[in-house]
């Protein structure tokens, strides 16, 4: 019997020992990158990070904002997050004043991401939030988010990014107008590649639109950062002046956060120019 127990025992050992050599090896083959001894400049990253909320007066803003936060201050970096607007509307102190504070600040640009962020239903189909509405209502839409982040922060949101939430169109023709027509839009952070309606809204003048890359993404599945799938898809687009990332910060746990981090430093050994989104438009300009 006491030789059964002292099997079982070493083979516990063997498995144990095991276990932690091969995360030793995972660790010693996670990419390490070299930078790039081109010396050419790599494409301007626009991060796009939707999603800024709270839920309640008296929330605390979500670490995973103040983690992201800090990271891309610390690496003097340049980001964008999108504010949901009807959390503005509960007059939560503590959260309007970060978000003052870290605009304040410079590295981050925030932008218009939706009034509520919810999903609609016309005749038991849902919608996302800026399509299937009418011009008038989504304009309203517009407005008065305006009109919440001027009162409560201090200053307009002039990007913008349609929100999801079902497989359908973030946004319609109806939208087009209404960004058009709203003084405080000047950015459009565009969820698709550039297509006709974007191409004759930056062709007025007003709203510049800055496109999107399919297969260029800090995520491959929503609230999923993917380094390998960034990386395979970035080998594609030589000589692409810029690409807009999004991603969810607040549904990334540990292993993703990581990803995000290791995603930041391939591109920083690509010679990546961070900027907000502004920051990028009127680099625009000037040339």
């Amino acid at each position: 019997m006491r030789h059964w127990i002292l099997l079982v025992w070493l083979l516990a050992c063997a498995d144990a020992r095991a276990a932690e050599e091969k995360s030793a090896e995972a660790k010693t083959t996670e990419p390490k990158f070299s930078a790039d001894k081109t010396g050419e400049k790599g494409p301007v990253i626009i991060l796009k990070l939707d999603d800024v909320n709270v839920k309640t007066k008296t929330a605390a803003i979500n670490g995973a904002w103040t983690r992201v936060v800090d990271y891309i201050e610390g690496k003097k970096l340049k980001a964008s997050l999108g504010i949901i607007c009807n959390s503005l509307e509960l007059d939560n102190e503590g959260y309007a004043k970060w978000i003052k504070d870290v605009q304040k600040r410079g590295a981050i640009e925030f932008w218009f991401h939706g009034y509520d962020h919810a999903v609609h239903t016309d005749d038991g189909k849902p919608y996302n939030e800026f399509n299937h509405r009418s011009y008038e209502e989504q304009k309203d839409r517009f407005v008065k988010s305006q009109k919440l982040a001027q009162e409560k922060l201090g200053f307009a949101l002039p990007g913008f990014g349609p929100p999801g939430g079902v497989y359908s169109a973030s946004f319609d023709e109806n939208t087009v107008k209404a960004m058009s027509d709203v003084p405080e839009m000047k950015i459009w952070l565009y969820p698709t590649p550039l297509d006709e309606a974007g191409k004759k809204l930056n062709e007025q003048g007003k709203v510049v639109v800055l496109e999107r890359v399919w297969d260029v993404n800090l995520e491959s599945k929503v609230g999923m950062p993917d380094l390998k799938k960034l990386m395979e898809g970035f080998a594609k687009h030589p000589g692409r002046e810029y690409f807009v990332l999004q991603g969810h910060a607040a549904q990334w746990d540990k292993d993703r956060w990581e990803e995000f981090t290791k995603i930041v430093e391939f591109l920083e050994s690509k010679h990546c120019l961070f900027m907000t989104p502004s920051e990028y438009v009127a680099s625009m300009a000037k040339k």
